[in-house]
């Protein structure tokens, strides 16, 4: 029976300057963003009035793979995240540096879409070309990264708090409606236990996976928190289940207000919801963007990261753009490269596509997560001070997660 940790992997340079409560915040921003509030109309689109489902759906594949997390944290508490849990747990060699580049693939990707979603939010103001729009809101996250992990954080902070004023300003406006939902539901074209129904509930659940990607991005500072055994469980938790609560009374109060058709076709459904409600519009959409534009801040964070950590101890990437600067204590190099792939692939691809192959990357990452801490469980079986998922939830995470994956080319 081991005691400790199996890995600390210590002396990266990182600070360790992130509070419990301050990295709560950092989790609910990198996770409440463009799923919610760009991806609700197709998800709709795919599910109908049974999409509160495929967001249970979705949160529970999230959640098996959120305790596995919350172990593997504590047993390896590395930057590196799943890379050093898979390194500890088949030993060094290209897998961990596959997973490594596939995380800042999926990182990358998801702030592209996250900016994506930014540019159809804007235009409810202004009617600018995403080729001025999207330089500068790449730009800023990218600068603010640079500058050291506890600006970014109360940075971060304060824009969740933002998204979340939006959030509960919409449930405000349309919770009313909410009560009409069996209705909506008689009206559905999926009938109840239908193929149907089934496979939209699929569909819609690996597009609502999307929505519940970003809690992960925490395990990536475990090197940067303060209390990292108990702060991160905690975090993981407490966001998936303040995600869930909000994402299926927003997806309620939606097809509640407008016909699933509409919504299905829209480019920005909760502002729609909204109807003719003037200076409200215009809050929500500003709370929206700043939303939108947190997320994208903690893809970046989380790429850069990664390449850190595959530089700094994995050779998997050149020393010349992993290294921190001696100054701000970050990868300044990678974060700079991240935010110029960001840029490029939010220039050259829609949405949808890019949120489909971000669910795609991570729940392939997930899934060899999972089979690690399995690995790991049966290499130690108890660690203290550690928090300790039960021994089914690695295997039940496994399958969901290949199974949500498989979902989407099924149906």
């Amino acid at each position: 029976m081991a005691k400790g940790k199996t890995n600390n992997e210590g002396g990266s340079g990182l600070a360790r300057s992130v509070s419990p409560g301050l990295l709560i915040l950092y989790a609910l921003g990198t996770t409440l963003g463009a799923g919610i509030y760009v991806l609700i109309g197709e998800i709709i689109g795919a599910a109908g009035a049974w999409a509160p489902l495929s967001f249970v759906l979705a949160s529970l594949v999230a959640g098996l793979t959120g305790a596995s997390f919350a172990e593997l944290t504590g047993r390896v508490p590395s930057s590196g995240g799943p890379v050093a849990w898979s390194a500890e747990a088949f030993g060094e060699g290209w897998l961990p540096i596959a997973i490594g580049w596939g995380i800042v693939a999926s990182g990358v990707v998801s702030a592209a879409t996250v900016a994506t979603g930014f540019v159809s939010y804007a235009g409810v103001f202004v009617d600018w070309s995403k080729w001025w729009i999207l330089p500068i809101l790449v730009g800023v996250p990218t600068l603010v990264a640079s500058v050291g992990i506890k600006q970014s954080a109360w940075f971060m902070a304060a824009m969740t708090l933002a998204g979340m004023v939006g959030l509960v300003i919409i449930l405000t406006m349309t919770a009313g409606n909410i009560s009409d939902w069996p209705q909506v539901i008689a009206q559905e074209t999926k009938p109840f236990g239908s193929g149907a129904m089934l496979s939209g509930i699929l569909l819609g659940g690996f597009m609502a996976f999307y929505a519940f990607i970003g809690f992960e991005d925490i395990a990536h500072l475990a090197e940067e928190v303060k209390d990292v055994e108990r702060s991160i469980p905690r975090a993981i938790f407490v966001t998936l289940i303040i995600s869930l609560t909000l994402y299926i009374s927003v997806a309620l109060a939606a097809i509640t207000t407008l016909p699933i058709t509409e919504l299905a076709q829209s480019k920005t459904p909760l502002v729609d919801m909204l109807g003719d409600a003037g200076i409200v519009v215009s809050v929500v959409v500003v709370l929206s963007l700043i939303t939108i534009a947190d997320g994208l801040l903690a893809q970046i964070i989380m790429a850069s990261r990664t390449i850190h950590d595959l530089g700094e101890r994995r050779k998997g990437a050149p020393a010349a753009i992993s290294k921190l600067s001696s100054r701000t204590k970050t990868p300044v190099i990678a974060t700079v490269l991240c935010g110029s792939a960001v840029l490029t692939l939010a220039l050259l691809f829609p949405t949808g596509k890019l949120a489909s192959i971000t669910s795609g990357i991570v729940l392939t990452v997930f899934a060899t997560a999972n089979v690690a801490l399995i690995v790991l469980k049966q290499r130690n079986k108890l660690l203290e001070n550690v928090f300790c998922a039960p021994v089914w939830v690695p295997y039940a995470g496994t399958v969901s997660c290949l199974g949500l994956l498989f979902a989407q080319f099924t149906y």
